[in-house]
């Protein structure tokens, strides 16, 4: 038979949107975003414990109000042209974060940044926030006046390559002689579609996806997947204002009826973490002690309602306040198959306590109309909690639909977000064990992303929810760089 020439390894490739922005701070591309991790670094990133490691920032101190937290800065680090990075670099940066749709939300709290005349970066705040270096991630970077992508001091920078893009390993970045690719060339892919077919065709050879979305994409070629922890968190959440839910013991009841595991591991097919507090699990200030007050347990969910004052009657099975059933409605989007699989198993463990429930199936603006106007008892939602966990929108703000109310509660959490060091896990304990009590939502699972690399090209994946690409430097590969 005839010899067969050895075929070399397939080149390292990745997709980008051409029609969209990639500045990484007023960009509002997913597909552009997933690169911002190669090209720009922050202050600090998040591992998969979520506790932020200090990249830019080389020291932090706080002041004795904790309204002000100063950064000494990383000596040494450049910008991709060799400019070296500078206090006012940061400021500009976090300031300019402060207005984007993309981190205005989680820099709420931040009143300011400026550079000081001794090289720090101070960052002050309305309201003290101990884990403030968890929302730090933000790029810093060195605005062009042509109006191109800023310059990063990441691993690599963009670069042109006659019509096309790349990403060119930075050489004022000290870890750019041990990258495994010297050059990463960039495939437009902008839309699911095209991101699908350059991957299968081995034009992309990397992808993101979320297994659980009813998006996720049905890749068909060979690749090795890795997950990794997020700050999503699928819940079920309470109509507090009024109904059977006012009732703190009801609601701790309901928060009792789902096997967590069991939707993690067979319902989101092993891509979330089961959670019954709204931290992950894998951060050290999730408390499992209280949390087993929340788990899996029909029989102590029957003895809260029963507590709550209601009876089951022998004849139909059926829980009565007096001669009312305990009866519910059950909100959940028509348009997401995951939630309305667990709206059926929710409905199934009601109704083995005795519970009535009806399902109301809405697209999606007409679910988001029915929660904003608290017409539920229950609904299933999902919220991307910012990176230090703070649920303060789900207790106090825009997604507390069900106008839940507790001034304890609220106390202990402004308690856990200001508490530093050995502090924030005291703190925390107070909190969760306030929350068990109230249960003002249910916490089911966080949920894990996915990052796909065609097979044979990349192995020892160390991705984050941040940044796909995380500890790149670390990847064994056999691709041409």
């Amino acid at each position: 038979s005839p010899t067969q020439t050895p075929q070399p390894p397939a080149r390292f490739s990745l997709g980008y949107d051409p029609a969209a922005s990639l500045h990484p701070i007023t960009g509002e591309s997913q597909v552009n975003q997933e690169l911002t991790g190669l090209v720009y670094q922050g202050l600090y990133e998040l591992d998969n414990t979520f506790t932020p490691q200090p990249v830019l920032a080389q020291s932090a101190a706080v002041s004795g109000d904790g309204l002000a937290w100063t950064f000494t800065l990383k000596p040494g680090a450049a910008f991709s042209d060799g400019t070296p990075l500078t206090a006012q670099h940061g400021a500009d940066s976090l300031n300019a974060a402060r207005a984007a749709p993309l981190y205005a939300q989680r820099l709420a709290s931040v009143t300011g940044a400026a550079a000081g005349e001794d090289g720090t970066l101070t960052v002050t705040l309305s309201a003290p926030n101990g884990n403030l270096p968890a929302l730090l991630d933000i790029p810093i970077v060195l605005e062009r006046e042509d109006g191109s992508a800023p310059l990063g001091t990441g691993y690599y920078r963009y670069e042109a390559a006659g019509d096309s893009l790349l990403l060119r390993a930075n050489p004022h970045n000290a870890s750019a002689s041990v990258l495994p690719y010297d050059a990463i060339p960039l495939a437009p892919a902008s839309d699911p579609a095209g991101r699908i077919a350059a991957f299968d065709s081995g034009g992309v050879s990397a992808v993101t996806t979320d297994f659980t979305s009813p998006y996720a994409l049905g890749y068909a070629s060979s690749y090795e997947a890795c997950d990794y922890p997020t700050t999503s968190l699928l819940y079920v959440g309470f109509q507090s204002a009024g109904g059977p839910c006012q009732s703190p013991l009801v609601r701790r009841a309901f928060s009792q009826v789902l096997d967590r595991t069991e939707v993690a591991e067979v319902l989101l097919s092993g891509h979330a973490d089961p959670a019954a507090l709204p931290i992950s699990p894998l951060s050290d200030q999730y408390d499992e002690t209280a949390a087993q007050a929340l788990h899996f347990d029909l029989e102590s969910a029957a003895a809260l309602l029963e507590e709550a004052g209601y009876t089951k009657n022998e004849e139909d099975g059926l829980l009565y306040y007096r001669r009312t059933p305990l009866a519910v409605t059950l909100l959940v989007n028509s348009d997401n198959d995951t939630r309305q699989a667990l709206a059926g198993q929710l409905t199934e463990a009601l109704a083995q306590l005795g519970v009535t429930v009806t399902v109301n199936r809405l697209p999606w603006n007409d679910y988001v109309s029915s929660l904003s106007l608290g017409q539920f008892d229950l609904y299933i939602g999902e919220v991307r909690l910012p990176g230090d966990f703070d649920p303060s929108a789900l207790l106090t703000g825009s997604l507390n639909y069900g106008r839940y109310e507790n001034w304890e509660l609220t106390q202990a959490l402004a308690a856990w977000r200001a508490a530093q060091g050995e502090d924030k896990s005291q703190a925390a304990q107070v909190l969760w064990e306030q929350f068990v009590q109230s249960a003002p939502f249910s916490p089911l699972c966080f949920k894990r992303g996915s990052l796909l690399v065609r097979w044979g090209l990349a192995s020892n994946l160390q991705p984050t929810r941040a940044n796909p690409f995380y500890r790149v430097e670390g990847w064994t590969t056999t691709a041409n760089s």
